[in-house]
């Protein structure tokens, strides 16, 4: 039995003072203000741990403080920062332990501190914990969502759990990357944090990133910084920063804003050594007949922006009992789950799919009722992922704007609407571009035609090929990319690209443009047939290039048999070269061509010469 020692009015100003501070300050600059003000005495419960419940234990230390069983003994429970010495008993000085797993560490092994009861965790024990005889007991529910700066943020409105992934493991750097982006700064670069090792909203996070990774941990990227975790000062100021953060204490916070999309929820717990959970000072507080369980704390707890756990003896929860396992989603808190109903809209063609999500501590029981215009088109069950879908086929086209609004099955649920959402309805688009073959030197187009249920598109197609683009008008749906006859020999990857327009759909094809080496031919010319030996001799080599009016360029070798008598250099399809004191005798003489990857070599007919003296 609780004996209150002052009134609700004085304990409900309390949590309301308390609550208005946590709006106020940011988790670092301000965690002292969340120790006990006083020097803990023997008989006192002193905690240490988590932030993410350093300002909701504090608010329920202040309130039970202030209670006749705390002539018993107080609850004192130290903040997580700054760095900093904390003395626990009178005599008793140690190093602060920030976050989750130096608080429970702090109960166990070489860093056991006899002077330390409990640690404050935002996360279920690990198996060295659990080794280690550790026992926890739940008493609230807190969320875990994507924040980012109110003021000035580059991120989009929505990020889902596997952009949260691409996100974290570097594959999205920039904020355009994301599908669907909405915001102003497409070309940013993301700044994304992850709270400070030891940290149980760490150990949470990283669990959620696996999850949504389909089971496999998540490589993160030489991007993601640490910091501590909750600190809305990483945020405030950085359009470009991100970090996960705990729903219960971003309540408040008028520097950040949490981002819808990705969500989690988890329980939070106190943990103490195994061997005090039948100390009836560690029931007091925290069993199902304890102080934090109690109707006496609930003030406190919600104020701080968490729900209450239900006890066993009310609707079957699990506030306050002593275990070593997580407690088990979904949550059965003592309180009407308040909720948030987010839709989203797709169009196909002329089917829309409505996507209604409900947010809350607990899964959504109920109906969403979508509507139009302020007329329902359609009531779907929220299904076991507090999800609702609808499709509409035959929808006209375009512009569409619906709602969705949350009708709870029973009392322990708040309705909820969403905001309107928009999409363009239009009709779908066909691209398609045709595979291309042709010589070096020769200049030819690429087939590309788009068309639509209503017949041949018109406007403009973008045509890549190999990372040039070209703008190519249709008629009747239909159009031609040039390809140049200097385009040299290779094969190069072609998208065709139909951006859409008011009432088309946009769609794109991809194939290939291959372009062979050009056939040449070679020609031999002397300036005469017959040479005295000793003497200079002209030979004239033309080099030609099959069916293209483009020159050839390249080396060229003269050739008696297999020895050489001359070289040059062919440009702009022809060579002059000078062979110089021939003996006297009878050539046969030979041009050859060498080519490149875009001409094909080639060798002249033999061309007779007869030296005389």
């Amino acid at each position: 039995m609780i004996r209150q020692r002052v009134s609700l009015a004085v304990v409900g100003a309390v949590v309301a003072g308390t609550a208005l501070s946590t709006g106020l300050v940011s988790p670092a600059s301000a965690a002292s203000s969340y120790d006990p003000g006083f020097t803990p005495s023997v008989n006192d419960l002193v905690g240490v741990g988590s932030d993410t419940i350093e300002i909701v234990m504090h608010d329920v230390a202040t309130a039970y403080n202030q209670t006749d069983d705390a002539d018993s003994g107080r609850i004192a429970s130290f903040a997580a920062a700054p760095a900093e010495n904390i003395t626990i008993r009178d005599g008793v000085t140690i190093a602060r332990p920030n976050g989750s797993g130096p608080g429970k560490s702090a109960l166990y092994g070489s860093t056991n501190q006899s002077g330390v009861s409990f640690a404050r965790s935002s996360s279920s024990l690990s198996p060295t914990e659990t080794s280690a005889g550790l026992r926890q007991y739940a008493f609230a529910v807190d969320g875990l969502r994507l924040a980012v700066s109110s003021a000035n943020t580059h991120a989009p409105s929505t990020i889902t759990a596997a952009d949260m992934v691409n996100i974290y493991n570097g594959t999205y750097k920039t904020w355009g990357q994301i599908p669907g982006y909405d915001g102003t700064a497409p070309s940013a670069t993301i700044k994304p944090y992850q709270p400070q090792s030891g940290s149980g909203t760490l150990s949470f996070f990283t669990a959620q990133l696996t999850a949504a990774n389909g089971g496999v941990a998540v490589n993160l990227g030489q991007s993601v910084l640490p910091s501590q975790e909750h600190d809305a000062s990483v945020l405030a100021n950085d359009p470009d920063a991100i970090a996960p953060f705990s729903t219960a204490r971003a309540k408040g916070l008028s520097s950040v804003k949490l981002v819808r999309g990705f969500q989690a929820r988890r329980a939070v717990y106190n943990v103490v050594r195994g061997s005090d959970v039948d100390n009836d000072k560690i029931k007091a507080v925290f069993g199902p007949d304890g102080y934090l369980c109690s109707a006496a704390a609930k003030p406190a707890i919600e104020a701080a922006g968490f729900d209450q756990l239900a006890t066993s003896a009310t609707s079957g929860g699990q506030c306050g009992i002593a275990t070593q396992a997580a407690v088990a989603f979904p949550y059965v808190t003592s309180s009407v789950v308040t909720t948030e109903t987010s839709l989203t809209a797709t169009a196909a063609g002329g089917t829309v799919t409505l996507k209604a999500a409900v947010s809350g501590n607990n899964i959504a029981s109920g109906n969403v009722v979508f509507k139009q215009a302020g007329a329902t088109i359609g009531t779907v069950a929220v299904n076991g992922q507090s999800t609702a879908t609808l499709t509409l086929p035959g929808v006209a086209k375009g512009a569409q704007t619906y709602t969705a609004s949350f009708v709870p099955a029973n009392n322990k649920f708040v309705a909820s609407d969403s905001l309107p959402t928009t999409v363009k309805v239009v009709t779908a688009s066909t691209a398609s571009v045709s595979p291309v073959r042709t010589a070096y030197g020769v200049a030819t187009t690429i087939p590309v035609q788009v068309s639509s249920a209503g017949g041949p598109v018109s406007g403009s197609v973008s045509v890549n090929v190999g990372g040039v683009v070209s703008t190519v008008a249709l008629v009747n749906g239909a159009g031609a990319a040039a390809v140049p006859a200097t385009l040299r020999a290779g094969t190069y990857p072609v998208t065709a690209t139909f951006a859409g327009d008011g009432s088309t759909g946009a769609s794109s094809a991809s194939s290939s443009l291959t372009v062979t080496a050009a056939k040449t031919a070679s020609t031999l010319k002397l300036a005469q047939k017959k040479a005295k030996a000793g003497k200079t001799l002209k030979t004239t080599v033309t080099v030609k290039v099959s069916g293209s009016p483009v020159r050839a360029n390249g080396k060229v070798t003269l050739k008696v048999g297999s020895k050489t008598i001359g070289k040059g250099t062919v440009k702009n399809g022809k060579v002059t070269i000078t062979l110089k004191k021939l003996k006297k005798g009878s050539y046969k003489i030979k041009a050859v061509f060498a080519g490149d990857s875009n001409l094909s070599g080639s060798t002249s007919k033999t061309v007779k010469l007869k030296v005389v003296k």
